[in-house]
């Protein structure tokens, strides 16, 4: 092996001093960035995700799809679904939290068929590691019907003016592109004042961008099945999309015509029902349904339909891509329009 000069030996002396300066320089650089770039802690997890449910959740669900589709499906009367609606309002009540939902459910397409109405406050529990949902019940139900649409009723509401059961939190935890919730197993109960036996209460539901999957049920402690569905299908409720609408219909006598603006539908079956103000009046209605077909080949579809009152099947209907922003139809002897919110 050839012997390094004292030259060569001076010059490789000064290349190794001039890379062990870069290499503490770049160690005191990059240091400070290393400590930048950690991943995020668990908590700050948390935290986006109920940022992100509270996006998802407010607004309103319906699981008219479902319903439909069993009836042409020809299944099992004791196994359809019935019919509901539920309301998630965003409400300002800081005494109950920073994130907060007033809640009104109801049966059959009738508003007035209320069953539930709750406050729900959410909030990050770290322990869980999972969004917490505490579940206030109203002592007084009655004075908060259709808070959603007068928030005044909300006022000073606190949670002393509600109960809740211990054991009966339900608590979210995202997986992939949805959230998944659940009540401790077997540990919501209560004494109910009809039967005097404890019925114990479990939950499972799934929540996504577009729609809730709610799976509730009861039984007591002989086992006998008090609510919820016989073989645990959910109710596949999917976000309303809400639309304002305009309504013409022709006098039956003379040219004119009469006209209402302002009629408030939903895309997931919701109905509307105008009168004229004509002698012999007609009551016309308007549906609007944004149809996904669970078989076949057919497209979904928003499509919105013209009744008469007292038929259950449309006269007419016109359809469109179902992220439509508008959609019409027009029968001669009535016109509609409907424009996405």
């Amino acid at each position: 092996m050839p012997i390094a000069s004292p030259g060569q030996a001076d010059r490789s002396l000064d290349k190794g001093m001039k890379m062990l300066k870069k290499v503490v320089f770049l160690l005191g650089v990059l240091g400070p960035v290393t400590g930048l770039c950690q991943g995020p802690s668990m908590e700050q997890v948390l935290e986006k995700d109920l940022a992100l449910l509270m996006q998802w959740f407010p607004g309103e669900y319906d699981n008219q799809e479902q319903v439909y589709f069993q009836q042409e499906l020809e299944v099992p009367e004791d196994h359809r679904h019935e019919r509901t609606h539920h309301i998630f309002y965003k409400a300002d009540l800081p005494s109950f939290g920073d994130h907060v939902l007033y809640v009104q459910q109801y049966l059959d397409d009738d508003p007035d068929k209320i069953y539930r109405q709750r406050i729900y406050a959410l909030k990050a529990d770290h322990d869980e590691n999972a969004v917490r949902l505490t579940i206030h019940t109203p002592k007084d139900v009655k004075a908060l019907v259709n808070a959603h649409l007068e928030p005044k009723k909300l006022e000073g509401l606190t949670p002393e003016d509600t109960t809740t059961l211990s054991g009966c939190d339900v608590f979210w935890k995202r997986q992939s592109n949805q959230f998944v919730g659940y009540m401790k197993e077997d540990a919501c109960t209560f004494e109910s004042r009809r039967s005097g036996k404890t019925i114990i209460i479990n939950d499972d539901l799934v929540l996504t961008e577009s729609e809730l999957w709610i799976s509730d049920r009861a039984r007591d402690t002989d086992g006998n099945r008090v609510f919820g569905h016989p073989t645990g299908i959910p109710h596949k409720n999917r976000k309303a999309r809400p639309f304002s609408c305009w309504i013409a219909v022709k006098h039956q006598e003379g040219e004119g015509w009469y006209f209402q603006r302002g009629v408030k539908l939903h895309d997931q079956g919701g109905r509307f029902w105008v009168t004229t103000d004509e002698a012999s009046p007609q009551t016309v209605g308007l549906k609007m349904r944004n149809v996904v077909w669970p078989y076949g080949n057919n497209q979904p579809s928003l499509v919105v339909y013209a009744y008469n009152e007292g038929s259950d099947r449309a006269v007419s209907y016109a359809w469109s891509e179902p992220t439509a922003k508008r959609v019409g139809l027009n029968l001669r002897w009535m016109q509609a329009s409907c424009s996405a919110e």
